[in-house]
């Protein structure tokens, strides 16, 4: 407690909430836009609803699982960085493009050949299987700019141009809003347009996030083949399997819970695809305190500053909780509006309203593991992270197997949201292992 006076110094909030807010602003323009897409197909059809939850559900995992691109990318040009070494920073850039395109490439033909047998573990109807297939088919083939998008992201962040990745953020999403009203409803493309905007709006991001690159390391030449392929993508590999093994995790506990939703029905399908999405904007508007703490303890942490750090866990902790609450006062009292503006369908809404209680706690249960990742990835402390999403997804599915069968969508909610709450009380039974700094 004789830290309580650094609590109520303004200065530490003002300094974490100035480094979330381009963070923030960036975060949740994503979901947004997954709510834009979602709110135009919203009233068309149900099927179209649930083709998307799946169609997106399966790319996420797969381009997510190569999101080290951006952490790797993040932590090389950072250290090369701050000491001017521009020839390694030239290295690491071309070493991490060449290594992206194989990947995409690879993703494109392994999803071509095996999406109908991925589709399969979707107990969907005909009509969204088909749909579902027609949306995977456009827009993997914007693999590509996915995976060069996140390394320009990592670029960005590791030679301190936050602001820069936000214009390109927003760049991206309102494009593809913008794409998506056109195509989709203008044109009456309808998921076929939805899927194209995004795909144009995609390469239109790396397009201009190339420039910035070149704007801030103008001496940077692709087509030069002198540099270090193999070392680089070896410690970009070797660094980032337990992050790699944590998103994989993550990621499988929302194909599952789309999946098992598929099972109860198209209408539940479509309407866990719209709170999902809602829970989608929680998770990635309190990443922004997460961003801001994983800088800040990662400062400390190099200057293996005790005091510092558990300020920085805590002033940020704070925030992280006022946010939270704020969230679920609002869901609260605006959820019947929200779902409104989402969709038109009179039997999904019904059903949506059946579990938005879920949605309206979920805040101040997830808020926590949203919190403890920043607070590790700071430290570098992610053998831990990675153990405790493993416990977590265990007791996931062995939430499935007892509440599903019971309480059925309810039993579906309950363990997702179980999930996410072990995710972050077992960091926080191992925060002192912040301090260790050997």
């Amino acid at each position: 407690m004789h830290y309580i006076k650094d609590y109520t110094n303004l200065k530490n909030y003002k300094l974490i909430i100035s480094i979330a807010i381009p963070m923030i602003i960036s975060n949740i323009s994503i979901p947004i836009l997954g709510i834009v897409d979602t709110s135009i197909i919203g009233r068309i059809s149900i099927e179209q609803i649930g083709a998307i939850a799946i169609g997106s559900s399966l790319l996420s995992f797969v381009y997510f699982c190569f999101s080290f691109f951006r952490m790797g990318t993040t932590g090389l040009i950072a250290q090369s960085w701050g000491i001017k070494n521009t020839s390694n920073i030239h290295n690491i850039l071309k070493s991490n493009f060449y290594m992206a395109l194989l990947c995409s490439i690879t993703c494109i033909i392994v999803i071509i050949f095996i999406k109908d047998f991925l589709l399969d573990f979707y107990y969907a109807s005909s009509q969204i299987q088909y749909h579902a297939s027609l949306y995977i088919n456009i827009r993997i083939f914007g693999a590509p700019a996915t995976f060069l998008n996140f390394i320009i992201f990592g670029f960005l962040l590791g030679s301190k141009k936050p602001w820069e990745l936000l214009k390109l953020v927003l760049f991206i999403n309102i494009l593809n809003i913008i794409l998506d009203i056109y195509l989709g409803l203008y044109l009456n493309m309808q998921l076929k347009g939805i899927a194209y905007g995004t795909l144009l709006s995609e390469y239109s991001g790396t397009i201009l996030g190339l420039y910035y690159i070149y704007k801030n390391l103008p001496t940077l030449d692709i087509k030069d083949k002198k540099f270090n392929f193999k070392n680089n993508i070896f410690y970009l590999l070797k660094s980032n399997t337990n992050l790699f093994i944590r998103t994989s995790l993550i990621l499988t506990t929302i194909l599952m819970f789309t999946a098992i939703g598929s099972k109860l029905g198209n209408t539940i399908l479509a309407a866990n695809a719209i709170l999902i999405m809602l829970q989608m904007f929680i998770s990635y508007s309190l990443d922004g305190f997460a961003q801001a703490a994983e800088v800040l303890v990662g400062n400390e942490f190099s200057k293996k500053n005790k005091n510092k750090i558990i300020n920085i866990i805590i002033s940020s902790g704070i925030i992280s909780f006022i946010f939270a609450v704020a969230y679920s006062i609002i869901f609260y009292l605006y959820i019947d509006k929200i779902i409104l503006i989402m969709t038109s369908i009179n039997s999904v809404i019904l059903e949506i309203q059946n579990y938005s209680l879920w949605i309206i706690i979920s805040p101040l249960i997830s808020f926590l593991s949203f919190h403890m990742d920043g607070i590790f990835i700071g430290a570098n402390k992610t053998k831990i992270m990675r153990n405790t999403v493993i416990i977590s997804f265990i007791l996931f599915i062995i939430s499935l197997y007892i509440f599903v069968p019971i309480y059925e969508n309810n039993g579906l909610w309950l363990s997702f949201i179980l999930f996410l709450f072990f995710r972050g009380i077992l960091l926080l039974t191992q925060v002192r292992e912040i301090y260790k700094f050997n």
